[in-house]
This record gives structure tokens, sequence and C-alpha cells, in this order.
């Protein structure tokens, strides 16, 4: 019984944690006793939880708000530390890293690319060179995300086939070789991050897309991602539809999906053009690439009515190599979802680019270390 009233008072706090965090980075400047009032908390809950944020560098005092004529003391303001502690994202795929170290509001302080054996010991090198060369002082990081092209949780990956790794522990891995903790995720996951904390419209509730050599997905509820039973939500590269059944069409581990051989990268360059050229051709009404591109145009139409029926999400958005050029038919995507199903969402292409990993990576660190 003690256990489980201790658990209920962990959750508590934690989710006025975050609810108070959120309420400093939104306000800009805020005080205590303002917090305590917006969010209906007692001044004794707010001031304990705002000690703990100041002891973790996530929130600084403002000094003293100015007096009202006639009132009190002033109050103390607080304001969300934005220059005075950063994180280091990392996205590993099979041929290279993109290491990219920000502040706490997303603002790119130093970004690197560097080719990659899929040495453990060569990305530790990699790390500690480019923070060196980012003159940020280790104390002044608060901790990495890595995001990874396969299964894993915030410590281990379980299964990367295009590095190699198997049940590889990479927070323990890295920890004597930094003062600082890291975090491990799916690469797609890190993207879909990336996308919901650098939008300006504060967007909690999306499907991210993404369409490159392969595909895959992230599905974020209430600004959390949904990893499923196993750490397997999102993969929608095995989605199969009933004609895909009747005409002998089946999903195997380990090889590509049913429905990745319909609009992944790999599938559109089957028509013997690059997805940009394909694209181009299409805009120009050449009849050699109407077809293809259409039948594209329709799958992924499908299965966005069919997840949004699903999840109904805020926002769908498209990311990865092939949605760089994909300008030509999103218009198209939105309406066809539109006839598809009742339900409304908007659809859009993602905005970060080839960034959208690296930056997802630290958005999913900085989340870690508010809810500790």
């Amino acid at each position: 019984m003690k256990n489980k009233v201790a658990a209920h008072h962990d959750l508590i706090k934690k989710i006025n944690r975050s609810l108070i965090l959120e309420e400093i980075k939104t306000e800009k400047l805020i005080s205590r006793a303002q917090i305590a009032k917006k969010l209906s908390l007692s001044k004794s809950t707010v001031s304990s939880i705002v000690e703990e944020l100041l002891e973790k560098k996530l929130v600084i005092e403002m000094g003293e708000q100015s007096p009202v004529k006639g009132g009190g003391r002033p109050a103390l303001m607080l304001g969300y530390n934005t220059d005075s502690a950063y994180g280091i994202g990392l996205d590993i795929d099979r041929v290279r890293i993109l290491i990219i170290i920000t502040n706490l509001v997303g603002k790119i302080i130093f970004k690197k690319k560097v080719k990659l054996t899929n040495q453990v010991e060569e990305i530790i090198g990699i790390v500690k060179e480019s923070i060196k060369e980012s003159a940020i002082p280790e104390e002044k990081i608060l901790g990495m995300g890595i995001g990874v092209p396969g299964r894993a949780n915030s410590e281990i990956v379980f299964r990367a086939k295009a590095l190699n790794w198997t049940n590889l522990n990479l927070h323990e891995i890295f920890k004597p070789h930094f003062p600082f903790p890291t975090f491990i995720n799916n690469d797609v996951n890190c993207a879909g991050l990336g996308e919901m904390w650098l939008d300006p419209s504060g967007i909690k509730n999306l499907l991210f897309i993404e369409i490159g050599q392969s595909i895959g997905s992230a599905v974020i509820n209430e600004g959390n991602l949904v990893y499923g039973h196993d750490y397997q939500a999102g993969e929608i590269a095995y989605q199969i539809s009933r004609s895909d059944f009747e005409n002998g069409k089946f999903n195997l581990m380990g090889k590509p999906g049913v429905f990745e051989s319909k609009i992944s990268g790999i599938a559109l360059a089957e028509s013997g053009y690059s997805p940009e050229v394909l694209f181009q051709k299409y805009s120009h009404g050449e009849q050699q690439v109407i077809s293809i591109v259409d039948s594209f145009v329709i799958e992924l139409s499908v299965f966005i009515a069919n997840a949004t029926n699903l999840i109904n999400p805020e926002r769908v958005i498209i990311g990865g190599d092939v949605s760089e050029s994909m300008d030509i038919v999103i218009n198209q995507i939105s309406e066809l979802v539109t006839n598809l199903t009742p339900i409304k969402t908007e659809i859009s292409l993602a905005r970060l680019g080839g960034d959208a990993g690296a930056l997802g990576a630290i958005a999913f660190m900085f989340k870690q270390i508010e809810n500790q």
C-alpha cells in the first residue's frame, strides 16, 4: 500500500513539474505566486518544484518585478534558462553521423556531419571532438540524445540492422566518457519530436511519416511518443491491404514491407528516375510518370485517411528525403484525404529537413531530464 501511495505521489509531482516548466517557457517571465494561481497549486508545491528546476539549471531567477504602487514586496521573477545550458543530439545512420548542439529552445549553436564506420568508440571520439570545437564547457551540457535506425528504448538499442547493433546498451557505454547522461530513441521518433518541438503553433498530437529509402512513422499523443508493446509502434512499412493479401503479398520481418514497396524512395526509383526528377516530370505533365505518381498519391492518401480515423492526429507531417520533392502533390494528398474521411486533420511537409532527427534527439533528452 505504501509503495502505491509513493508511486502516486511521484506521478503527481512529475505532472506538476511538467506543467510548471511549460508555464515558465510560455510566459517568459512569471513569479512563483502567479504560477500557483494559474495552475491552482499550493505555493509550497510550486516553491519546492521551482527549487528543483533551479538546481537542474532549467530555470533561472530573472530579478524582481517592478513594484506595484500601494502593493507589497515585489515578486522575484522566473525565466526559462535558454542560453546557460545546452543539449547534444546525434542522428546516426549506416554511413554518417550528424551532431548538433543547441540551447534549451533549439537554437543551433554547433552542427557537424561526419562519415562513420559504425564503431561506438569512433562515435565517442566524434562527440568529444565536437564539444571542443563548439567551445561549450562540458558542465553546461545537460545531456545527449541519440537517434538510431532501429528499435530502442531510452538506454538500449535492441536491434539496428543497418549498424549491425543488437542489444547494445549505449547509455552504459557512454556513461564513463561524459559527465552528462545519454538517452536513446528510434531515429524516426526523434524526427517527429523535432518537428513538434520547433513548430511555432505548439502542436501536441501528430503523426510523422518519414519517406526515404525506407519508410517509418512516429505517433505523438499529448506531446509524448507512443511506443507500443515492445517499441515497434509506427512500423508502417508492413501496412497491408485486402488486395495485397489476395495477390499473395505478405510481410516478412527483416524484408522490405508491402507498403514500403509501394511508396519508398527505392520503390519510386524503379521508375528509372530519382524522386526529384520524377515529381518534376509529373509537374510538367509528362505522360510516362503520371500513373506512377498518381499511384503514390493514392496509396499514401488512403493510408493517411485510415491512420487519421484510428488516432485522430492534429496534424500529419511528411518528412524524409522523398518529401523534399513533394510540393507538387501535397495539396492533392490533402484534398484526397479530406474526401476519404470525415475526420479533419492538417497535412504538411516537414520543415526541418535532415536536421530533424538530431534536433528531436535533443528534445527527447530534455524531456527525460525534466521528468527525472
